[in-house]
């Protein structure tokens, strides 16, 4: 099944989600955890913009990476979806940059939004030649 029904759209979102959920409990809380621990022992403030800073780089490399491994997201993986290429192969790390770099582009990413929610391709999907099928 590809992703024209509205359940594999919910699941899309959902999936999304789950992604977003997971990188920041990974990244951000210890991030968050090692900012206060340094504000309270007086550290520089310049330390905890580097901590932010370098937390923002790896959730932004995760986020585009993410569907690298196999054609799946942690998200997509526990919903039971799969990216793939003409043929059925998975997607691979390339391809997931290319079909998510779309993303960190404003404007562009709110046409992503709309384009998932009305169960459409997307633009990302469209430049790197996958689709979202469901397993």
């Amino acid at each position: 099944m590809t992703a024209d029904g509205s359940q594999t759209t919910l699941l899309r979102v959902a999936a999304f989600l789950v992604d977003a959920l997971s990188l920041s409990i990974v990244l951000v809380l210890p991030a968050a955890i090692l900012s206060y621990t340094l504000a309270w022992i007086g550290g520089e403030i310049k330390a905890i913009q580097i901590v932010w800073f370098v937390a923002l780089c790896i959730v932004i490399v995760g986020m585009l990476f993410r569907d690298g491994w196999r054609g799946r997201s942690l998200g997509k993986q526990i919903l039971g979806l799969r990216i793939v290429i003409p043929g059925e192969v998975p997607c691979g790390y390339l391809r997931s940059l290319v079909r998510n770099i779309v993303l960190i582009v404003p404007g562009l990413n709110l046409a992503e939004v709309v384009l998932v929610i009305a169960g459409k391709r997307r633009v990302g999907d469209r430049i790197a030649k996958t689709t979202i099928t469901e397993e």
